[in-house]
């Protein structure tokens, strides 16, 4: 029996700049365990919705979309599609959607916190409008 072991090559230079963004920012359960992080310092407001902008993003997740987080099954839901107003995410393949209300502030913190908790990421903060509504998105970069 053969043993075969696919490999990519980069044939351009210009693939090559693109070589970053096809390795996970973070593993799914890393990120499950930093909103459950944060989640728990804030447990009276609402989740944020995941932005996954990119398929290889979060290993595990094979997909993009928008996802919420559900701690009592321990799983990521598909909840839609990345909208054109998500899409021009520039660099940044992994975000926080949060809704604007007056403790906006403290839950983001919290995430924040959690973010840096990991070590290796940080986060970037967005105000924009998404679904023509007034939102905050917390990017995950490393």
């Amino acid at each position: 029996m053969e043993i075969a072991y696919p490999f990519m090559i980069y044939k351009n230079a210009e693939d090559n700049l693109h070589l970053a963004d096809n390795k996970p920012l973070i593993h799914l359960n890393t990120l499950a365990q930093i909103c459950f992080r944060a989640f728990s310092q804030t447990p009276d407001f609402s989740k944020p919705e995941i932005i996954i902008l990119d398929h290889q993003a979060v290993e595990g997740i094979s997909q993009p979309g928008r996802f919420e987080i559900d701690f009592d099954h321990n799983y990521f839901k598909k909840v839609g599609e990345i909208s054109s107003e998500l899409e021009k995410g520039e660099r940044f393949r992994l975000g926080l959607l949060h809704k604007k209300n007056a403790d906006e502030k403290q839950v983001i913190e919290s995430y924040k916190k959690a973010v840096l908790l990991h070590g290796e990421l940080a986060t970037v903060l967005e105000n924009r409008q998404v679904d023509s509504k007034e939102t905050a998105i917390q990017w995950i970069t490393d």
